[in-house]
């Protein structure tokens, strides 16, 4: 073996490397782009979906079983939600 191998070896070394590197960058702005084609890009978009097909379910949920009962519903929840907000918050270190 000459003294160029290793040196060649640890050439290729490192270009496989930064192929590999390459090859992440690629695939990471690729998920990216799908992501920005799928889902809308800021929140008032979200919303504007959202809301519609939110106020479809609860005035199904509201005929089937009673306005009563589903704002009783809805309260739990977002007592729920809160609670689990409130747990979260405390278990994350500041």
């Amino acid at each position: 073996m000459s003294a160029s191998a290793p040196l060649a070896r640890a050439e290729r070394k490192a270009l496989l490397a930064t192929r590999a590197e390459l090859d992440r960058q690629r695939v990471m702005l690729a998920v990216l782009e799908m992501k920005a084609v799928v889902s809308p890009s800021t929140g008032t978009d979200r919303a504007e979906s959202i809301r519609p097909f939110a106020s479809i379910v609860l005035s199904i949920l509201g005929t089937f079983a009673g306005a009563r009962r589903l704002s009783r519903w809805l309260r739990y929840a977002s007592f729920g939600m809160t609670a689990l907000r409130i747990a979260r918050d405390w278990r994350r270190p500041r």
